[in-house]
């Protein structure tokens, strides 16, 4: 189970919070054949994980621990695109953990807290555990959560399968 202080993260109001949001919890873990100084190496790199995500664009590495860009999703008839930031709020090598925090706003409000943490393996590869809560809101928050989550879990499926044929070459 991913650990970690997430307490600036709890100070924070959440998306969910305002009328009319929605709130997806994701939890995904995933296998890489790849050493784990490797996967931690790209999976902290936003240039490399960016070219990975389904409809995303980096903007701006502002520094080494914030980023700008761009993302966009279809969920059923609903189009939407969001502007703004994500923070690496926690990024320790030594236990492989990370956290980050992004907000954006475009066709409505979105906001990201994500968990993760990577685990070598006896035969040389890396699991990786991420558990992810989304709140949304505008008009993407009208969609319903099956959809969501179904869309949501095809993209996922599409960022593993890229960060794969990247590392395991």
């Amino acid at each position: 189970m991913l650990q970690g202080n997430h307490e600036s993260s709890r100070n924070r109001p959440a998306c969910g919070a305002r009328s009319g949001a929605m709130e997806i919890k994701i939890e995904k873990t995933f296998k890489v054949n790849a050493p784990i100084d490797s996967v931690w190496a790209f999976l902290t790199d936003p240039e490399q994980v960016v070219q990975c995500m389904p409809g995303a664009e980096l903007d701006e590495i502002v520094d080494e621990r914030n980023v700008r860009g761009r993302v966009g999703v279809k969920v059923g008839p609903v189009e939407a695109r969001y502007r703004g930031q994500a923070t690496f709020e926690e990024l320790d090598e030594e236990s492989h953990r990370i956290r980050v925090v992004g907000q954006g706003m475009g066709d409505g409000s979105a906001d990201m807290q994500l968990a993760g943490e990577l685990r070598a393996l006896d035969d040389g590869g890396t699991e990786a555990e991420f558990a992810a809560v989304v709140n949304v809101g505008g008009r993407m928050a009208q969609v319903g959560s099956r959809l969501i989550k179904f869309v949501s879990d095809r993209l996922f499926q599409q960022f593993v399968s890229r960060v794969r044929s990247e590392l395991e070459t």
